[in-house]
């Protein structure tokens, strides 16, 4: 059976937030609280304490995350990883992208109703708030509809003030994931115009979040985010979505004690509707404007189990089996299997990776501007070249050098041994003199050297330059 037959004929036509006019159609959605949306609570505020508490929280001695773009460096739970370590970003933006892909293959938008910022911040921070003040859905729809009282006016500035305070914890919060706890509150404390940057940073963000949980709202997910509009690639019909079920529900009909034609399990009372953020009939099919936020399964259980019919008319299933057809095909088909046969692939070179992290870099550089090699008075020929070292490491690190083939060359650094304190990084002039006999055809390759007291040990060959590689003298 199919479902087309049971759609309104013009659904797809326009979006469902946008009239014929093109028209904004506001939403007042009504809260079901069921069992999903318990479930959907926890999860929502251990990802908002999680975003709160990381910029606060010390893990190694260190900032939890941190995102120093000044510096090159970031933390990420303890582990600092600096500008030279960009290979870690790139595998961390693959198991990002595969975990989309795979999660999505399996579980629909599983992201957009359980983890989206934007769903989390809007239907758990900020929806709260509204429905505290301003009270249910037609309350709220009389008060937009009516003349601006004074009841309206001071409703209107006490949601609004409320929700400019949280939007300045959170923007706070945010900026604390850049420029770090202890700078932020040395800000905090000061006037705005000794720190105008921060400060217009934080009243952009305050801005975004005004204009987004304000006013925007549910255009993001139906408008403005691309994620809606590839998933229909990443999905098929064997992917578990949110959905109605065809066979049982239909004919659908107001409930009646003995109905003289048959009649399915939807009595019609358009609660599915009514629930939903983004104004959708999930009686229709799977759409785009859909976020998969299980509403409508908490408010149709809890009609089910007052009719005293079964619950999950609408429910988390496949398209396969909400239209009565067998499935065929489980975790295994080839889409997820590829996603995620991808993503362990990733996860398992970024664990390796972090696991045998060499805690030190090393490196010989010649210096810019510095001439390709200097004649000594005593016949010998000199080369100078910058030798850079960078510690990674929670301690002090001592570090020594030296450089073969040993009987004829000569390493000559300033300081010896280098210490270096934990997180930081020094660069220092180093001087390598060696005999003209030992060129050949005016260069001679060498290697350097480095030993630390954590025992830590690496090398790099250099090309050192004598007077026939820059054409004589």
């Amino acid at each position: 059976m199919s479902s087309d037959v049971f759609m309104e004929p013009d659904f797809r036509e326009t979006l469902y937030t946008v009239d014929k006019k093109g028209r904004r159609k506001w939403v007042y959605a009504t809260l079901a609280e069921g069992y999903f949306h318990r479930r959907r609570q926890i999860v929502a505020y251990s990802l908002i304490a999680f975003y709160l508490l990381m910029p606060w929280v010390t893990i190694n001695g260190r900032q939890g995350i941190h995102f120093d773009f000044p510096n090159r460096k970031f933390i990420l739970f303890g582990q600092q990883f600096w500008a030279t370590d960009s290979y870690f970003l790139f595998l961390v933006f693959g198991m990002l992208a595969f975990s989309l892909f795979f999660f999505t293959a399996v579980a629909g938008r599983l992201w957009c109703g359980w983890a989206c910022p934007e769903t989390v911040f809007l239907e758990f921070v900020f929806r709260p708030i509204e429905r505290w003040i301003e009270g249910s859905p037609a309350q709220r729809k009389r008060l937009d509809d009516g003349p601006w009282t004074a009841e309206k006016i001071r409703k209107k500035l006490l949601k609004h003030g409320l929700c400019a305070v949280i939007s300045w914890v959170l923007a706070s919060s945010f900026l604390a994931y850049f420029i770090g706890r202890e700078p932020l509150l040395q800000m905090m404390s000061d006037w705005p115009h000794h720190n105008p940057v921060p400060f217009a940073l934080t009243l952009i963000f305050m801005g975004v979040m005004a204009f987004q949980f304000g006013w925007f709202r549910e255009q993001f997910c139906t408008v403005l985010c691309p994620y809606a509009r590839f998933q229909s690639v990443l999905m098929d019909s064997s992917t578990l979505v949110v959905g109605y079920d065809v066979v049982r529900g239909e004919p659908r009909g107001k409930l009646r004690k003995a109905a003289e034609t048959p009649q399915g399990d939807c009595i019609d009372c358009k609660m599915c509707v009514r629930v939903c953020p983004t104004g959708i009939d999930i009686r229709n099919g799977v759409q785009l404007e859909c976020i998969s936020c299980t509403q409508c399964i908490d408010a149709c259980d809890d009609v089910m189990r007052k009719v005293d019919k079964p619950t999950g008319l609408i429910r988390y299933d496949t398209e396969d089996r909400l239209l009565g057809k067998k499935q065929l095909r489980g975790l295994l088909r080839p889409r997820p299997f590829v996603y995620g046969t991808i993503l362990l692939v990733y996860a398992g070179i970024f664990l390796y990776a972090v696991s045998t992290r060499e805690l030190t870099d090393f490196q010989v550089l010649r210096g810019k501007g510095i001439a390709p090699y200097i004649a000594l008075e005593d016949g010998r020929i000199a080369n100078q070249f910058q030798v850079r070292v960078s510690n990674k490491g929670d301690e002090a690190v001592a570090y020594t050098f030296h450089i073969e083939p040993m009987d004829s060359l000569q390493l000559i650094i300033p300081i010896v041994p280098l210490k270096i304190g934990p997180d930081e990084m020094q660069t220092v002039p180093a001087f390598v003199n060696f005999q003209r006999e030992s060129l050949q055809a005016g260069n001679l390759k060498a290697v350097v050297t480095i030993e630390g007291s954590d025992g830590f040990t690496d090398s790099q060959e250099v090309t050192l330059l004598g007077p026939d590689a820059a054409g004589g003298e």
